[in-house]
């Protein structure tokens, strides 16, 4: 095994190559800007990512990028594991995730399996808080939560010897016609208020969401306010915004119906969530309210020191470490005055 301190660059021609990620759109978009380097320097390469679950979405996500395959494999379906064997097995170059939490790991059964694919000399992974990492890996690359996961991303990338093309990631949509208008909105008139994350840990409290909404209304009054979210937010979203001027359509519009909203808006108001990261991998404007949790996705190594993000956060409040019982206070104990009052600087009326 090589470390960080004696691995060398690997310079290899590459065919075939896969990278194993957990089912979030975060860290496929993350997936997605490793592969698209190599892309770029073998455009004829059979490229994949490989997810336990949520295939659909991560492959909705992708409609842009032909090239660029989506396999959902897990151990419940032998099958879809037969298929991933089959086609990638030899790969030049698999590159496994990262762990995101504190003393976590990344799934060992996913390292096991990206050892069986991955030619001898072709497996490259990040430190985490597993003992037998010695045993599966070629090159095993250091790994901090101070490390922004684009930066580690390049780092893998030089590891393999691949010219870092893309010096940050972005994202295309795919192509559809007066998504603006089927919600009965038109383009460009319109912010993106993105409150829901995925669970209550990343968090606002309804409450917030609701003084947010409001303050938002005060500081831009001829904005129309989207409220977006998935379909299991939707009762929650129609309850936040009762007498508010604003379109609701949470549960209501495809991700890539989605993403041209976001390309199509003025700016957007979010929780960290992967809504977020995509607003920032477009390029739009972003007010985003993160917890002390993934700090590290919004260091200006993710995104670079010029992107259109501002962020605001109380990491003070989880000095001793995050509450995971509930709502995020952290997330909370964010003025949503000052939410508004920066986003009416940031998106100044037209």
């Amino acid at each position: 095994m090589q470390n960080v301190a004696s691995h060398a660059s690997m310079s290899m021609k590459i065919k075939k190559a896969l990278t194993f990620r957990a089912s979030s759109i975060g860290d496929c978009l993350m997936a997605k800007y490793l592969l698209e380097n190599i892309h770029a320097q073998f455009p004829v390469a059979r490229l994949g990512i490989v997810v336990g679950s949520r295939g659909a979405m991560i492959r909705d996500l992708f409609v842009a990028y032909p090239w660029l395959e989506v396999i959902e494999a897990n151990r419940r379906n032998f099958k879809s594991l037969f298929y991933l064997w089959k086609n990638f097995h030899r790969s030049d170059l698999v590159v496994t995730q990262y762990a995101g939490k504190p003393g976590g790991r990344f799934s060992f059964g996913s390292k096991l399996f990206a050892r069986i694919l991955a030619k001898r000399g072709g497996l490259i992974g990040f430190t985490d808080a597993s003992g037998l990492n010695g045993m599966l890996y070629d090159a095993l690359l250091p790994h901090s939560l101070s490390d922004a996961p684009a930066a580690l991303e390049r780092e893998a990338l030089r590891a393999a010897g691949i010219p870092v093309m893309y010096e940050y990631p972005t994202i295309q949509c795919g192509s559809i016609s007066n998504v603006p208008g089927k919600f009965g909105l038109v383009s460009g008139s319109f912010i993106v208020a993105h409150l829901f994350a995925g669970n209550k840990m990343r968090g606002l409290h309804p409450d917030k969401k609701r003084k947010l909404l409001v303050a938002l209304t005060e500081k831009l009054p001829h904005t129309r306010l989207v409220i977006s979210g998935g379909a299991a937010d939707k009762e929650e979203a129609m309850h936040i915004a009762q007498n508010i001027e604003a379109t609701v359509i949470a549960g209501e519009a495809t991700l890539q119906e989605m993403m041209n909203l976001i390309a199509q808006s003025r700016a957007v108001v979010s929780v960290d969530t992967g809504m977020a990261h995509i607003t920032a991998q477009l390029g739009k404007p972003l007010v985003v309210m993160r917890s002390c949790v993934g700090a590290n996705w919004w260091l200006p190594e993710q995104y670079g020191k010029d992107a259109r993000i501002t962020v605001f956060s109380r990491d003070d409040i989880c000095a001793l470490g995050h509450d995971y019982s509930g709502y995020a206070k952290c997330l909370g104990a964010i003025d949503m005055d000052d939410v508004a009052k920066r986003a009416k600087e940031e998106f100044p009326i037209v």
